[in-house]
């Protein structure tokens, strides 16, 4: 069964980015200064924004998420809409 949003999100982090990883479907990677951003969509039908300092290699402590499309104008230059879709 799908975790929804609100069970991730009452999850503490470090098994929110377990959940991500095992979960999550990558849908695109930008960067923005020193952190590198990385955009999955989760079955639960929600977004999962992830923070990585590139520059120290590490995963920064801080997650978004949505279940809406607020913050995916960012990433449309590298979506594709065939990424969302059930394999």
């Amino acid at each position: 069964m799908p975790t929804s949003h609100a069970d991730f999100r009452a999850l503490p982090f470090l098994e929110q980015i377990e959940l991500v990883w095992d979960e999550g479907r990558h849908i695109a990677t930008r960067y923005e200064g020193k952190n590198t951003l990385v955009l999955y969509h989760m079955s639960g039908e929600f977004f999962v924004e992830m923070f990585y300092n590139h520059e120290d290699n590490v995963l920064v402590e801080k997650l978004r998420t949505s279940t809406g499309t607020e913050f995916l104008d960012d990433y449309t230059a590298a979506i594709k809409l065939d990424d969302l879709t059930p394999e």
